[in-house]
């Protein structure tokens, strides 16, 4: 589990004043009932970070997983917790509520809840703030009446929404990822969620066009729970959030969340008491040998480079997510992630819609005659000069959906103005100039097919049909533009 230097530290403390005083303080009750059982099932919350998620390599991480490591120097739980990963919230609770799991790691207690499982005391706070697109004026929960908030399914903090303002539009998402998106595309006009979460996927996903506009009145008190039959593991869990110093949680605190200036005027003392703690570190690992002093540092070391490893793969996975890397437009996923939302808007807005789908034409002979590497510059080419149109033009989107196919979406965009843009696509690219060899040019040409919105036909129907009538531009010639008929269908 990634972690912070100085929570490294402290683990360490923790465990060599255990060797020396061989404290323990459960019962010897508590113990028995431990060694009796084979196995304790954990089901974090699956994607709430940074309070407990699982990474891209399906590891456990966040404040709880720390709690848990500290927890565990303490009681050895490692050999007989199970982590088991679910897809969401709402199978989590489904999943203690049937008994098929034993313990909660971060969970709101509500009277619902309550009825089969207990809770420790708070250990973690996060007030629930409202977030909205930049653009949004007002301030506060009252500048919402009458908008489209939407919160996530089986939270508390969904169900305080819904009870304390029935004057807003609420709606329910699987998540908080899924919830910002909408958001951020115009799909919904707010979200309310933890500060500290939104931060994490506002960055992982780019959304710049966000703000936050005040508190919404809920705040979570985040526990432990475990199934209201296992009363001994409830008490050993309290005991081990108890033996957890203060120090211990500013510091995992500190690493996890970004703290404001306010705290700044603690953090002399915090450095201070932290010198200290390390100097004692220090003389318990000399007297317990040159051999344990060793070991720590190779530890630390391993932990630095692990953070450095992830930093730079959270990197990359950012930037891959959403880009083609041959042409550095839209790739396939984020170009039909980008429609639904576009097309959604306009459809409930009524306004027009229209997709083109564009093939190159003979590109199988471009491959064939100089290669991969000039056909790869061929695509880059043609896509260049149609996004170079469309940002004059300041309209529309344009996606690679695969091989030398490409999507352009004209969000309120009419058939006759999108027959246009699509003439003039056609009619720059056939202008184009290629390099493919020594004093030779290619020039490519380009074949599309139109839809428009006109009734309320799905995404995916205007999609299919734009692919119908590309094939007939191609089958009447290629080089030209084809709207697509009822007709032409079959």
């Amino acid at each position: 589990m990634t972690r912070s230097l100085f929570g490294g530290l402290y683990l360490l403390l923790f465990s060599v004043a255990g060797m020396l005083y061989g404290q323990d303080i459960l019962t010897p009750e508590e113990r028995q009932w431990l060694a009796d059982q084979p196995v304790i099932r954990f089901a974090p919350a699956p994607n709430y970070p940074p309070v407990e998620f699982f990474n891209e390599n399906n590891e456990y991480q966040g404040i709880t997983a720390d709690f848990i490591q500290i927890i565990d120097q303490q009681f050895d739980l490692g050999l007989k917790l199970e982590i088991v990963q679910f897809p969401d919230w709402t199978t989590v609770v489904a999943e203690g509520r049937a008994r098929r799991v034993d313990m909660w790691g971060a969970a709101e207690k509500t009277a619902e809840r309550s009825e089969y499982m207990q809770f420790t005391r708070p250990y973690i706070r996060l007030p629930a703030v409202i977030i909205v697109r930049s653009e949004f004026v007002g301030e506060g929960i009252e500048a919402l009446e009458g908008k489209k908030v939407v919160g996530i399914q089986n939270y508390a903090s969904y169900e305080h929404l819904q009870e304390k303002y029935p004057q807003l539009d609420t709606l329910a998402v699987p998540d908080i990822e899924t919830g910002l998106r909408m958001v951020s595309y115009g799909a919904a006009d707010a979200i309310v969620a933890s500060n500290a979460a939104a931060i994490y996927y506002i960055e992982k996903n780019g959304l710049t066009n966000l703000k936050v506009v005040g508190e919404s009145g809920f705040e979570w008190s985040l526990r432990f729970a475990v199934r209201d039959d296992w009363a001994p593991l409830l008490s050993i869990m309290q005991k081990g959030l108890d033996s957890i110093t203060a120090q211990q949680k500013r510091d995992i605190y500190r690493y996890w969340i970004n703290l404001d200036a306010s705290n700044n005027r603690s953090s002399t003392k915090d450095y201070l008491f932290i010198a200290a703690l390390v100097g004692l570190v220090a003389i318990l690992l000399v007297l317990f040998s040159w051999a344990l002093r060793k070991r720590a540092r190779l530890k630390m070391q391993r932990l630095t480079q692990r953070i450095e490893e992830q930093k730079k793969i959270e990197k990359e996975l950012k930037k891959l997510a959403t880009t083609d890397a041959l042409t550095g437009t839209y790739n396939r996923r984020a170009i039909l992630e980008m429609a639904q939302i576009d097309y959604q808007k306009c459809l409930d807005e009524g306004l027009p819609f229209s997709v083109l789908m564009i093939d190159i034409d003979n590109f199988k002979q471009v491959n064939d005659q100089y290669g991969h590497e000039i056909g790869d510059r061929v695509i880059r080419a043609v896509v260049n000069v149609c996004r170079d149109i469309l940002s004059a033009k300041n309209i529309g989107h344009i996606g690679r959906f695969g091989g030398e196919e490409f999507v352009i979406l004209l969000p309120m965009i009419d058939q006759e103005e999108a027959y246009l843009v699509a003439e003039q696509l056609r009619e720059c690219v056939e202008k184009e100039s290629i390099q493919c060899a020594e004093n030779a040019l290619h020039f490519s040409t380009i074949s599309v097919g139109l839809e428009s919105l006109k009734h309320a036909e799905t995404f995916d129907e205007l999609l299919h049909n734009a692919d119908l009538a590309m094939y007939q531009a191609k089958n009447a010639g290629r080089n030209r533009v084809a709207i697509w008929h009822e007709s032409i269908s079959g």
